[in-house]
């Protein structure tokens, strides 16, 4: 089986002057397919969001890796990020505005 990484995007909390904080959170699963990666990465994610106060979009990104194996739910990578908007608001600017659309 195949493992992927599956990228997800959580309101983090906020600042004292109401800047909003996200965080962009990398996981790994094993999958045949990335359609079977999904299921565990939405229930991961949810669980990860109820666990710490956080909201989760519900959209999530996932991308195939190769190599090695990986271990199940590992984080591979994480990163906080602020903006005066929503949730929803930060994810169509950072990761739909620029979207590339070929001819």
């Amino acid at each position: 089986m195949a493992w992927f990484a599956v990228r997800s995007v959580y309101l983090f909390g906020q600042k004292s002057d109401g800047t909003n904080i996200f965080e962009e959170r990398v996981v790994c699963f094993e999958a045949a397919s990335a359609r079977e990666a999904y299921p565990k990465a939405k229930q991961e994610s949810e669980q990860y969001a109820a666990e710490n106060n956080f909201a989760v979009f519900p959209e999530r990104e996932a991308y195939e890796q190769d190599g090695d194996a990986l271990i199940e739910g590992y984080e591979l990578w994480s990163t906080l990020l602020e903006a005066r908007l929503s949730l929803a608001e930060f994810f169509a600017e950072r990761y739909e505005r620029y979207t590339y659309h070929p001819e």
